[in-house]
């Protein structure tokens, strides 16, 4: 899960070679449909110990008898591969276990690789390509002659440094997965979180109709996601209410693009996940779900909601039942009416001036004299990046840390680049100054604007700003921390960048 550049153009002879595969491809596609499903499993103990799981197979069967038809399970694989990529006897023996007892139950089953994070990041791009194409090498010779009611998806929720090669990574995994299972349902879609808005950007090979096109939705993300932990930008949002004519037009208008494009390809299409947050309030929480399972409903789509427990859930794990509410929503109430708008509450500048994405798993680390690791810690998003430099480089360059910035730069804007970031150093009085800047995240790596930050074993906020002197392309910047000349041990937030910035007025 999570939020919101460049179309890859390097398909060339690869998704020729899709399109011209066996005679097989251009099959109709099975009769199973997808229709009602929910997401299950991605974040439970049972793939580490199952003697701890939350998640019981006999959960399988209560999602049939509640009328779910599939279940989505997001598998986070890589973490069970070994040195060789190869996936552990045990994670096959739960991953069986939970097919066979779908299968009983009369589930279709979605097998969904859900590394989307460790897909996203510069550093970690060629090592996640690998390892997705060694999961769908054993996967689709294991599952081979599973039934049709086993669904493929090769990645969910393509993002950052996935984007400008996505439709590559795609090509090059579903001709693995049809070697061995030439007409088994496989589900795609476009870049950038799944979002419907890059459906055209989305290539696929033409002759294959066993393909299902997924979009994900959680729009508004600032209903959706108000009071999320993980997002700096949403965890202190709250209050924000949804169900106005506007709202309502919202959903028609996305779901309305989203289908004409599937009846201009001619593909099935599910919506992979939606929900709104338990923070969000269960009476508006309900409304939202009914409307998007509705609106969905009323196009053809399939659903498969975000999600059976954790968070967003629709089974109480306490109470060992369904969220009465959320699964009505799903399974029957009708979309709700629209109701009056309310006075817009004060909206925070910063939202409005931020230009990435503030979180710490969007840092990339580079140079080979180091470590760095994701950690909790008390700065802003309550996660960290952690670098330890094993030896000084004589360039201060040559060990960095740097981060995507997402919005275009004009000439003339005023840039504002904030992280908290201290030293992990035994003496309390220790300091280093390291230099940051914004700048151009290709060569020549032209700056934006830079300067020295000054870091001490505290955690503070740390601040460069300057004026761009020209403009910059969406996509194409960067932030950069420089640390190959440090002795000690630092940690970054998550970065934010302001663009134009104008505080609210004080009263």
């Amino acid at each position: 899960m999570s939020l919101p550049a460049a179309v890859s153009r390097a398909l060339g002879a690869c998704l020729l070679g899709l399109t011209l595969t066996s005679a097989a491809l251009a099959q109709s596609a099975p009769a199973l449909s997808l229709k009602r499903g929910v997401n299950a499993l991605g974040y439970d103990p049972i793939w580490k110990d199952p003697a701890q799981a939350r998640f019981q197979l006999r959960h399988l069967q209560a999602m049939k008898d509640a009328g779910f038809d599939h279940v989505r399970l997001n598998l986070h694989a890589f973490e069970h591969m070994d040195a060789e990529h190869r996936l552990s006897a045990a994670w096959w023996k739960t991953l069986d276990s939970v097919l066979d007892a779908a299968a009983k139950a009369g589930l279709q089953v979605l097998v969904d690789e859900h590394n989307f994070n460790e897909c996203a990041q510069e550093q970690d791009l060629a090592p996640c390509r690998v390892k997705l194409k060694a999961f769908w090498r054993q996967v689709s010779e294991r599952l081979r002659a599973a039934p049709a009611s086993v669904v493929f998806e090769i990645l969910n929720e393509p993002n950052r440094a996935m984007d400008a090669v996505w439709n590559e990574v795609l090509a090059e995994n579903l001709q693995i997965i049809r070697e061995t299972n030439p007409t088994r349902r496989v589900v795609v879609g476009p870049k950038v979180w799944n979002s419907l808005g890059e459906l055209d950007n989305l290539k696929l090979p033409e002759a294959d109709r066993n393909l299902v096109v997924t979009f994900h939705y959680y729009t508004p993300m600032e209903f959706t996601h108000q009071g999320a932990h993980w997002t700096p930008e949403f965890k202190n949002l709250k209050g924000i209410t949804w169900g106005t004519q506007a709202d309502h037009d919202r959903i028609k208008t996305d779901f309305d693009k989203v289908k004409a494009w599937a009846d201009k390809h001619g593909r099935p299409i599910l919506l992979g996940e939606f929900g709104a947050l338990e923070s969000a309030g269960m009476p508006l929480r309900a409304a939202w779900t009914a409307a998007v399972a509705r609106a969905a409903e009323a196009r053809g789509f399939g659903w498969s909601y975000w999600q059976f427990d954790s968070d967003f859930v629709v089974w109480d794990m306490k109470a060992d039942g369904w969220v009465k509410p959320i699964l009505d929503a799903l399974m029957s109430a009708p979309a709700p009416a629209p109701v009056a708008a309310a006075p817009a509450a004060p909206r925070d500048p910063v939202q409005d001036a931020m230009i990435n994405t503030p979180d710490a798993n969007t840092w990339g680390v580079y140079g080979n004299k180091q470590t760095s690791e994701r950690v909790p810690c008390e700065a802003m998003g309550n996660r960290c990046l952690r670098v330890k430099v094993q030896e000084r480089t004589t360039n201060a360059w040559e060990i960095g840390a740097t981060a995507p910035i997402k919005g275009a730069i004009r000439n003339g804007d005023r840039l504002q680049f904030l992280i908290f970031g201290r030293l992990v150093s035994g003496d309390p009085n220790a300091t280093a100054t390291v230099n940051a800047s914004i700048q151009l995240a290709s060569a020549p790596y032209t700056s934006v604007i830079s300067g020295p930050l000054t870091l001490s074993t505290k955690f503070e906020p740390l601040v460069i700003q300057g004026k761009a002197t020209e403009n910059f392309a969406e996509g194409t910047t960067s932030v950069s921390v420089q640390l190959g000349h440090l002795t000690e041990t630092v940690e970054l937030s998550a970065p934010v960048v302001l663009r134009n910035y104008k505080a609210a007025p004080t009263k």
